[in-house]
């Protein structure tokens, strides 16, 4: 249980490494100023039922990277639909740009990947964090981030195969 006392405590201990950390993993300090406020949010709403025993900054740093990528995944599902919602409006029946489908083609096959492979690629491509970086944010080895990397390139290349062979033609 935490009472208001040790919460404001926290909140003046961690804020700023959490925000720091959120920045980095976010890339954007107006999104990572949003996340942090989420998971400070929570951590009050859920004050009566919560544990951490000495791990606050763990815990902390955990819930920002499961907020951020959740925020993330969010945001890419409302700018796909926006996308489709444009292609449907287009009234001259002109193809997609090359660009879009590609990025279509992307979007798909990050959904093939599995779980915690698209995650270590996310953080790795898209956040450019170092395989050290990820390996602490996740709590895994860096052995792992890179046999998941590896998994996650090759499932790219081919799920993508197909259409970087026509842009190379």
């Amino acid at each position: 249980m935490l009472d208001r006392r040790t919460f404001e405590n926290t909140f003046r201990e961690h804020h700023a490494a959490c925000l720091a950390f959120a920045v980095h993993y976010t890339g954007d300090v107006h999104e990572a100023e949003e996340v942090v406020q989420q998971v400070f949010l929570r951590l009050w709403e859920k004050r009566e039922t919560i544990d951490v025993a000495g791990a606050m900054k763990s815990y902390l740093f955990a819930a920002i990277r499961n907020t951020a990528i959740s925020n993330w995944r969010k945001e890419t599902v409302r700018q796909e639909k926006e996308q489709v919602a444009g292609g449907l409006r287009a009234a001259d029946g002109q193809a997609q740009s090359p660009a879009w489908e590609l990025e279509r083609m992307y979007q798909q096959a990050l959904e093939v990947l599995p779980e915690r492979c698209r995650e270590v690629f996310i953080l790795s491509r898209q956040q450019q964090l170092k395989y050290a970086e990820i390996a602490e944010v996740m709590n895994i080895s860096v052995k792992t981030v890179e046999n998941q990397m590896g998994k996650a390139l090759k499932i790219m290349h081919k799920e993508l195969k197909e259409y970087l062979h026509v842009l190379l033609l």
